[in-house]
Order: C-alpha cells, then sequence, then structure tokens
C-alpha cells in the first residue's frame, strides 16, 4: 500500500471537497475554451419619477412600471502585460489540442508565430481526451521525440532530435529539478510544452544536461468557471481508479484561486505478472491582482511497481533476437520500484511599471526510491540472459531557484524586449547500493529464480551538483514585429562534489562556460512566418579519473550546437511548421599514449534533419496532429576513426506521429479518433552491425458527450485501444541497450461533473 501517500490522497481529496462544495455555481464543460468576457461598469440607478394623470370630474389615478431586477455584473478580470506569464498561458489553438503558444524561459510567453524554434504546446483537453497517464503517454503525439525508457519500467527518459533527455530533467513551471524525478502524472499538468533544440540561452542548463531539446510542465490553475468533476479509469489487465479535479475562485475581483488534482490506480498492468499502485495528489494556489500575481503548487506522487520492466543488453556480436511476445515479463517476480515524490514551488510577478516586470521563483523537491532491479544481458539469440540484481536506495533534494526580469521599451521605430534572467540549482544525490548474485532466464520463457533480498555492497555516496547562471537576451522588432532579432548569452557554472563512503575517495570540480545565442523572425506576410537561430545546449563537465595520462583534468561543461531555418504557415484554423536542423554533440574520447592513453574532449555526434509538424482544424468537426521528422544522426569522430561515418546509435531516419479526430455528424457528441506511430531502424551498436528493425504501432478511440440526466452537466465516455495489432516490437536502443513497447491497452474512463 502506498501508507501515507494515499492518506494524503484522501484526506487532501476530502478537505478540498467539504470546503468548496458549497459554492454552487454551474460548471462549464471542462474540454471547452471559454471565450474572454468583456463588462462594462455598472451604471448609477437614476431616480425614477411617477407621473401622476388627473381628469376634470374623476378621482385621480396613478400608473407605475414595475422596477426591473437588478443584473449582477461579472467582476473585471485584471489583465497580465506581455512581460509577465502568471497566470496568462498562451489560448489554445483550433481545436483545442496545442497551445496558440508556449513560454520560451527567460523570454516569457511568445506566439507560435513569433517564437524562432520549433515549440509545441500540448494541452490538457489533448491529455483528458487520450487519457494520458503520464507526461510521456503526452509525448506518443510528437514525431521529435521517442520514449527510450520500457514500457512498464516506471521510468521516463526521451531521445529528442536524436539526443537523450534524461529521467529528472524536466522542468515545474520553469524550474528545473522540482518535477516528480523518475516519472511524472499528467493529470495535474495544464500544458506540456515542447521545445525542439537547445536551449541554454533561455532556461540554463538542467542537472543532468540537454542537447536536442527540453519539456516544460505548467501545472493546472483554477479558472474563470467552478470545476468539480469526478472520473472513473480502468486500464487493462485489471487497472481501476479515480481522478479527482476542484476548482473555485473567490475575491470580488475573482483574484484567489484554488485547484485541487488528486488520482489513485491500483491493480494488473497489461504486462504478465505486473502489478502497479499509484497514487498523487496537487494542490494549486494563486493569486491575481492588478499589478502583482502568485502561484504555488504543493504535491506528492507514490508508485508501487513490481516488478518493473527492464532494459536489456546484446552481448558484442551477436544479432539482435526477435522481440518477446507483446506482454512478456521477463524479469524476475520479486524486483520492485517504489519511488516517492514531494515538491512544492513558488512564483511571483510585480509589474513595477506599465512597461517592466520583475518575478523570483524558489522550488524544493524530495525523491525516494526503493529498488531491486534485474537488467538482462542476452548472451544468444534463444533469449538466454544472465544478470546481477542491483539491490538500493537513492535520494535526490534539489532546491531550484530563479530571478529576473522583462520590461518592454521603445527607441524610436524600435521596440526591445529586454530579458535578465538569473537561476541556482542545488542537487544531493544520494546512494546506497548492493548487489546480488548471478541470476539466468529467458526472455521467451521466464524461469523461477529464488529470492534475493540483500546483496554485497557495492557502493554508497553522496554526489552534490550546483548549477548557476546569468543569462541576458534582447528581442529588437520592428515594422509591428514583422522583423524580429533576438540575441543573447548565458554564463553558465557547474560544480560537483562527491564523497564514496565506502571508500572514502572524495572528486570536486568547478567549471564555466558563456554560451550564446540569436535567432531572427521575418513575417513577409500575416500568414507566414520564416526564422532562423543558432543556440547552443549544455552538459556537465567531467574530471578524469585513474588510468589515463591526464587524471584530474577538469573539462567545463560540454557545448550542443545547433543552427536552425524553419517556416511557419498559418491557414486560419491550421498551422504548418518545416524545420532544417544541424545539432553537433562533443563526446569523451580515449586516445592512445605511452605509458598511459589520455582522455580528450574531441568526440562528435552529428544529427541533421527535417521536421514538418501540423495541428489545428482540418474543418469545423475534423483535427489534425502531428507529423513526420526525418534524421541523419551520425558519429563523425570516434576514437581513431573507427566508426567515423556510422549511425548513431539509437536514432531512427524516419519518425511519423499522426492522429486525427472526427466529430461524427450522425450522432451529435460522438467521435472517433486515430493515430499511427512509426519509428524507422535502428542501430544497437557503434560499428552499426546489431540493428533494431522499424515498427508501427495504431491506436484508435472513441469518445461520447452528453448531458446528465440529474444535473444537466457533461458526462464524458472515453474508450482507447493502444496497439490495436498487439505488435511485438523492441521500441529504442538508446545508448546501446533494447527497450520493449507496450502491448494492446484498453483504456475507458467515464467523466462526471458536479
Amino acid at each position: 500500500m502506498l501508507n501515507l501517500g494515499m492518506a494524503r490522497v484522501c484526506a487532501l481529496g476530502s478537505v478540498s471537497l467539504i470546503a468548496l462544495s458549497f459554492t454552487g455555481a454551474d460548471i462549464a464543460i471542462a474540454q471547452s475554451t471559454l471565450p474572454a468576457v468583456t463588462v462594462d461598469a455598472p451604471k448609477q440607478r437614476q431616480a425614477r419619477s411617477t407621473q401622476v394623470r388627473r381628469a376634470a370630474t374623476t378621482h385621480s389615478t396613478i400608473t407605475r412600471r414595475a422596477r426591473a431586477p437588478l443584473q449582477r455584473t461579472a467582476p473585471v478580470r485584471y489583465v497580465t502585460p506581455s512581460t509577465g506569464t502568471v497566470g496568462a498561458p498562451p489560448a489554445a489553438f483550433a481545436g483545442g489540442q496545442v497551445g496558440s503558444g508556449s513560454q520560451l524561459g527567460l523570454l516569457g510567453n511568445r506566439g507560435v508565430m513569433d517564437t524562432p524554434f520549433n515549440q509545441t504546446s500540448y494541452t490538457s483537453e489533448l491529455i483528458a481526451n487520450q487519457q494520458a497517464r503520464t507526461v510521456a503517454d503526452v509525448m506518443a503525439n510528437d514525431p521529435s521525440v521517442r520514449v527510450v525508457t520500457t514500457s512498464g519500467g516506471g521510468q521516463d527518459a526521451y531521445y529528442i532530435r536524436g539526443f537523450y533527455y534524461g529521467v529528472g530533467q524536466t522542468s515545474l513551471n520553469g524550474l528545473y529539478g522540482i518535477a516528480p524525478y523518475y516519472s511524472v502524472a499528467a493529470n495535474f499538468v495544464d500544458r506540456v510544452e515542447v521545445l525542439k533544440g537547445p536551449s541554454a540561452l533561455l532556461s540554463g542548463m538542467p542537472p543532468g544536461g540537454a542537447a536536442g531539446g527540453s519539456i516544460n510542465l505548467v501545472t493546472k490553475k483554477a479558472p474563470d468557471y467552478d470545476i468539480t468533476q469526478l472520473t472513473a479509469t480502468y486500464a487493462s489487465k485489471s487497472q481501476f481508479g479515480t481522478l479527482v479535479d476542484i476548482a473555485r475562485r473567490y475575491g470580488e475581483q475573482k483574484e484567489w484561486g484554488i485547484r485541487f488534482n488528486g488520482s489513485y490506480r491500483n491493480g494488473d498492468t497489461v504486462f504478465d505478472r505486473q502489478s502497479e499502485e499509484f497514487g498523487n495528489a496537487v494542490l494549486g494556489l494563486d493569486y491575481r491582482g492588478e499589478r502583482a500575481r502568485v502561484s504555488v503548487d504543493a504535491g506528492y506522487q507514490a508508485q508501487n511497481l513490481s516488478p518493473a520492466m527492464r532494459f536489456l543488453s546484446v552481448d558484442a556480436g551477436l544479432p539482435v533476437p526477435r522481440a518477446p511476445d507483446a506482454g512478456t515479463n521477463f524479469v524476475v517476480p520479486w524486483a520492485h520500484w517504489r519511488p516517492r515524490d514531494t515538491f512544492v514551488a513558488g512564483r511571483v510577478e510585480v509589474d513595477i511599471t506599465d512597461w517592466a516586470t520583475v518575478y523570483g521563483a524558489i522550488g524544493y523537491r524530495e525523491s525516494t526510491l526503493d529498488f531491486i532491479s534485474v537488467a538482462p544481458t542476452i548472451v544468444n539469440t534463444a533469449g538466454d540472459y544472465g544478470s546481477r540484481p542491483l539491490i538500493g536506495f537513492s535520494r535526490f533534494e534539489t532546491t531550484s531557484a530563479e530571478t529576473g526580469i522583462r520590461a518592454n521599451v521603445d527607441t524610436g521605430p524600435l521596440n526591445h524586449a529586454l530579458s535578465v534572467n538569473y537561476s541556482y540549482t542545488n542537487v544531493p544525490n544520494y546512494n546506497d547500493f548492493s548487489v546480488g548474485t548471478d541470476v539466468a532466464s529467458n526472455i521467451y520463457n521466464p524461469r523461477f529464480v529464488p529470492v534475493q533480498s540483500t546483496g554485497t555492497p557495492l557502493y554508497r555516496n553522496l554526489v552534490t551538483s550546483e548549477l548557476s547562471s546569468v543569462g541576458v537576451a534582447d528581442t529588437m522588432s520592428i515594422l509591428d514585429k514583422r522583423v524580429q532579432f533576438t540575441i543573447g548569452a548565458r554564463r553558465q557554472t557547474v560544480g560537483q562534489n562527491s564523497i564514496n563512503y565506502t571508500t572514502g575517495a572524495t572528486a570536486a570540480y568547478e567549471a564555466s562556460v558563456w554560451s550564446p545565442g540569436y535567432a531572427l523572425v521575418i513575417k513577409p506576410f500575416d500568414r507566414l512566418s520564416l526564422y532562423a537561430n543558432h543556440i547552443e545546449g549544455l552538459q556537465p563537465g567531467a574530471t578524469v579519473g585513474p588510468g589515463f595520462g591526464n587524471i584530474g583534468q577538469i573539462f567545463p561543461p560540454y557545448q550542443s550546437k545547433q543552427t536552425e531555418v524553419g517556416a511557419k504557415i498559418d491557414y486560419g484554423r491550421m498551422i504548418a511548421t518545416f524545420s532544417l536542423f544541424q545539432i553537433t554533440q562533443p563526446s569523451l574520447i580515449t586516445i592512445p599514449g605511452l605509458p598511459l592513453p589520455r582522455q580528450e574532449l574531441s568526440g562528435e555526434q552529428r544529427n541533421r534533419g527535417l521536421e514538418m509538424n501540423v495541428f489545428g482544424e482540418l474543418a469545423p468537426d475534423l483535427r489534425l496532429l502531428g507529423g513526420v521528422t526525418l534524421l541523419d544522426g551520425r558519429q563523425t569522430r570516434t576514437q581513431g576513426g573507427l566508426n567515423d561515418g556510422k549511425w548513431a546509435l539509437g536514432v531512427a531516419q524516419v519518425n511519423v506521429n499522426l492522429g486525427l479526430e472526427w466529430d461524427t455528424p450522425f450522432v451529435p457528441g460522438f467521435t472517433l479518433t486515430g493515430r499511427v506511430i512509426h519509428t524507422g531502424e535502428q542501430y544497437l551498436d557503434a560499428g552499426n552491425t546489431q540493428i533494431l528493425p522499424s515498427w508501427t504501432r495504431i491506436d484508435l478511440g472513441a469518445r461520447y458527450t452528453f448531458l446528465s440526466p440529474w444535473n444537466g452537466k457533461p458526462i464524458i465516455v472515453r474508450a482507447n485501444v493502444e496497439n490495436v495489432a498487439n505488435a511485438s516490437y523492441w521500441a529504442s536502443a538508446y545508448s546501446g541497450v533494447l527497450t520493449v513497447g507496450a502491448p494492446r491497452t484498453y483504456l475507458l474512463s467515464t467523466t462526471f461533473n458536479f
């Protein structure tokens, strides 16, 4: 059981429901985007005169007009200026699946046509309609992103534009290291913002670095209408659960907002012999005043997964064996995965003038993990494997903060959008790992393996990473923003201290690097935006260890460099984007020498690609979302030139994600959905001798919205089937390991509004 975690879910949900349910305002349909309300100030009521009519020979008659009832006027909402972001996410675009803009780090909110990068913001409406359980499920809509961790493993990591974006790197409302570490539930997320390409200038460096892109989560806040919503869920094989969403606003101007999102599910998953218990509770508070805005989020998330699926290795020179049958669980039954996350974050904005806003944010997260993990190494084509269980405990305690100012000023015909930002992240990571004895089994026919709960101590250490940076940027625009040029730079400092409690060894390093960036947007026509950019990404540096002639040398943060050009076309109800890019990422390689070899930062991977994306409405009842990404990922500088020019590991050349929704005319409120996902061939090894075949997944779904006969409010029934054909496939080959794809999965839910 989740014990304390579930107690928090139930208690917090009950308290919120009791405290808020006395408000009787009707709820709007949750999937609708409410139009902006313009309200005139109430006019002062004038005194009414009484008209008296007299006849010459009769009594007087008095005629009175009935008094009209007083009309209640809606509050006038304070408007967030262009220099602010809190409480002002860009509106959803036509179709409701994608936002019309996104947050862009220190630059603030930018519309799609004003963003000199390829960025997509997926909405809570899409999350609900697709029954996405985690942020990784949302990524199934993006052709530039591939989930590379194994399904059923309790971890979410990605390839973005063919480069690794690791577990724990997702930012929450602009702060790195605050979102739940291993996997993030999607029920409390309002927007999932995916930026393709490096972002050091915009947001600084996440603790684990980012070369090909980044993901930011925007949390839900109370809208201008009340929400009291309960959703019953089912997922195969026997996962039953509940989602709760309650929101209210208070105050004369609706200044104060409160929103609670909670979830719980439990039962058997789609993998054999695997069960999962999951729960979370997230409370969002906000204040929006005339010149100040405040946002606070606090949450808890817990998961019990047994046994967790894991990645697999394949012995060198061995052909990649066929994937096991869909749903086969080859992991020993006594393995488990039990993460717990507690987080809190706050953000404040103050408009010091009509054209300048100062802001500050701070957050804290504690993430713990108790686990027994078995990662098989396949030794023959028959599927036999060996492994040594890793048994341990891990804890991350992250403190993250930022502050800055945004200003919008004019100098003659030139407009300047100025930004200055300081960010800081501190991440102590404690690990206590042991290793068990050898186990042997088979990925096709798993065998009984005796239980192991303890092992030989491997290491116990504490590694503390500290990152700080200062960034400055100026977007200069003319001709009513038809020409926009952004230039800026960030000074990033990365430090790390470690102590191995097993051996007593210590190590430390600190290094700094400048990361510039510039971008151009030109709008030759109202509905056409052309852009270009050069920007960099950063990964933590390293210290050369024993066994090399340059032991102790400290390498600065690795700088990935991107050059990109693109075009965006706005058809009114649909937007199409095209991007052509190149990203290079350096790496350490070993240089032979006497008496000892050396390590040098002279390796390189180069990814070139073409992206074509589309979102919006083809017709009022037909929505399209997705696109195609073509990648040419190469190893351009390798040790001794041995693999120069060969394909990069795990980078598929063709990636397709395309979804369609159709509101049927023959049944009002009934919608049919479909999606196809295709990933091309991938290479498992640097020598390109081990190949993963391409795979294609088809998802189908339907939903029906109708009014409740009890209260006249909408009830939404959703049904989705992922991997309809129950295809068996290796999903990815990231970093030289294999991961399996999920089998056919049935998802059902019913949402009630009260």
